[in-house]
């Protein structure tokens, strides 16, 4: 007996589709983040190429006072944006 698998491919996510304001839901907990603000953490270093980092600030039933604003690498953010882990909110594909 043959087997069918069906590999859907996750969206991919480039660093240009992270904007201000926008809404990610982690999967997971169901909780909803806002993409509040993008630093360099190396900008006062000359020598260091740049290390950007999100300012995050989330809302949801996993949420609470220890973890509400936390930054994240913005290359992690992609990461978990392509492995599925988070999504987009308002990015629903018909």
């Amino acid at each position: 007996m043959a087997k069918l698998i069906t590999i859907m491919p996750p969206k991919k996510y480039k660093i240009e589709d992270l904007k201000v304001g926008m809404l990610i839901r982690d999967v997971q907990t169901g909780d909803l983040a806002l993409l509040v603000k993008r630093v360099n953490l190396f900008e006062e270093m000359d020598d260091q190429d740049a290390l950007w980092i999100w300012e995050i600030t989330w809302t949801g039933p996993a949420t609470d006072h220890h973890n509400r604003h936390m930054p994240y690498i913005e290359e992690s953010i992609i990461g978990l944006l392509c492995g599925g882990v988070w999504e987009i909110k308002g990015d629903d594909e018909p």
